[in-house]
């Protein structure tokens, strides 16, 4: 090329072009994130135990992965109960842990921090409290934070990030919130309860936003169930039992026994309906084979209470031959039902504690779950149970 002579014209096109695609790339690579706080956490990490929506959303400044993830913070403060809420993502791969910690002066010693590990069944999330900065004063507890509802996880495979959520009274807790550290290692010995030494941590003061939570589509389950079984236990347990009896026990009252009668079971007849269509909607949420006797047994009583008030219909006169045997058939199925009705109520109660092998949630709707309608149970609710179970393994 001679001098003072310009670069031909393709040159320059192959150059400018060259400089388009650095600079991109070098942009995509900064802006990569998998989870910002543009991200719906509704659809990005199935969380149940309340709302998003309303949460507000904080980066932590933490130096992001090699795919550009960092921790990302969505957190309210209920205006009426003081609960915090609180979902952090973070990057984790196996053998490795993140942590969220709080903290009083913005210190790690001293701190209560929620530590994600991945394990064999799939995410675990432990308390630690940092009573040093060497490793073996990091120790592994469960009374330092009092839980309202959660700890939840959920880890996407695809982004090798991991969601928790939960929902904190920290007026109750040990834990000191002023600062929320940051931290993340190798997990070689999690399985013991042992952490390794971090390799990366942060802090930034915590500035709860405060607002209204709402009610977690889990309390709305929570309440369907409540309703089916109360209405199905006044009903079966308690309305019919008692037509019963009067028609067994009170007939020298005639005729009036009779319309008490057809008064109670009437109006149990009303409650079943309720009953069932609570189940129906319940049913269309969760689809676990424990649930199927309970729910086949309640079709079959509810054909049975048809059979009752079709049986009233076609009733024959008091006079007629078949009058006999429509008295058998009318009083054993009657019994019949009444007796299957009682171990029905007894299934539909017993599922409510804990059947850790129960799984197979309806895939569609899988935010719908009873872990904030058990929370403070005695017992773990078995849908419950199954669902962390699928959102650990997915």
């Amino acid at each position: 090329m001679e001098m003072g002579k310009a670069p031909p014209r393709s040159s320059r096109v192959v150059w400018f072009y060259a400089c388009v695609a650095l600079i991109l790339s070098i942009y995509t690579h900064k802006t990569s994130a998998a989870v910002t706080c543009r991200t719906d956490l509704a659809t990005a990490a199935n969380i149940t135990i309340f709302p998003t929506d309303a949460l507000q959303c904080m980066n932590s400044k933490f130096s992001p992965d090699n795919s550009g993830n960092v921790f990302v913070v969505w957190s309210l403060k209920d205006t009426a109960t003081g609960f915090v809420s609180i979902v952090v993502s973070a990057p984790l791969a196996a053998k490795q842990w993140a942590a969220l910690g709080f903290s009083g002066p913005g210190q790690m010693m001293g701190s209560t921090a929620l530590v994600a590990t991945l394990g064999a069944k799939g995410v675990n999330i432990d308390q630690y409290f940092l009573k040093d900065k060497v490793p073996s004063q990091v120790v592994r507890v469960n009374d330092r934070i009092k839980f309202t509802a959660g700890p939840e996880s959920y880890y996407d495979n695809k982004y090798n990030i991991v969601y928790m959520a939960f929902q904190i009274d920290f007026k109750s807790s040990k834990a000191v919130p002023n600062f929320l550290l940051f931290a993340q290692g190798p997990a070689s010995g999690a399985d013991n309860g042992d952490l390794e030494y971090h390799t990366a941590q942060t802090y930034l003061p915590s500035e709860f936003a405060e607002g209204t939570v709402g009610e977690s589509a889990a309390s709305k389950l929570a309440r369907k169930v409540k309703a089916h079984g109360a209405v199905q236990v006044f009903g079966w347990g308690v309305l019919l039992p008692i037509g019963a009896m009067v028609a067994r026990y009170a007939k020298s009252f005639d005729p009036a026994w009779f319309y008490i009668h057809i008064t109670f079971q009437t109006i149990g007849f009303i409650f079943i309906i309720a009953g069932l269509a609570t189940g129906v909607d319940i049913a269309k949420t969760i689809d676990v084979p424990r649930l199927n006797g309970h729910k086949g047994l309640g079709f079959f009583l509810f054909t049975l209470a048809i059979l009752q008030v079709l049986a009233v219909v076609a009733r024959p006169h008091k006079e007629a031959k078949v009058r006999k045997y429509w008295n058998w058939y009318h009083w054993w199925v009657g019994r019949l039902a009444l007796f299957l009705a009682v171990i029905n109520i007894f299934v539909g109660i017993s599922l409510n504690k804990g059947e850790p092998n129960a799984h197979n949630l309806k895939g569609s709707t899988p935010m719908l779950k009873f872990c904030g309608f058990t929370a403070s149970f005695k017992h773990r609710n078995w849908v419950c149970e199954a669902l962390e179970s699928g959102n650990s393994s997915s």
